[in-house]
């Protein structure tokens, strides 16, 4: 599945941007997410997922779409924070997350830049 999403802006054109302390947590999320994909571990991915890109396979499980994903390998690398929307790069890949009430969510994930303003994503999308 290909989701079409619009980058983010540039940090120093919104308020609220995190400073590395704040990047923590979305570092870790992210992490921990890829790491759940790379172990075969899609019970523990999905639950990381933010409900929209959860549903996005219905009627097909969660699992079953996260296993056909092309979700590459990686570890975060770089993260960027613009108040509860939150990036993170890998050396292959682009991740989307959203600060819910219960922590940081994945929003889109396998995320190929189109253009300037457009990502493709293979999990939901922000």
């Amino acid at each position: 599945m290909i989701v079409k999403a619009l980058a983010f802006g540039s940090c120093l054109l919104l308020a609220g941007c995190a400073g590395a302390s704040g990047q923590e947590p979305v570092r870790e999320t992210a992490g921990r997410f890829l790491g759940a994909l790379a172990a075969g571990d899609h019970r523990s991915a999905c639950a990381l997922l933010a409900p929209r890109a959860r549903e996005s396979w219905a009627p097909e499980s969660c699992e079953r779409g996260l296993a056909g994903a092309n979700v590459p390998d990686g570890t975060p690398e770089t993260v960027s924070i613009w108040s509860e929307e939150a990036q993170v790069k890998t050396a292959r890949d682009t991740l989307f997350l959203h600060e819910s009430s219960t922590g940081w969510v994945i929003t889109g994930a396998g995320c190929r830049h189109r253009n300037e303003q457009v990502y493709d994503c293979a999990v939901g999308g922000p």
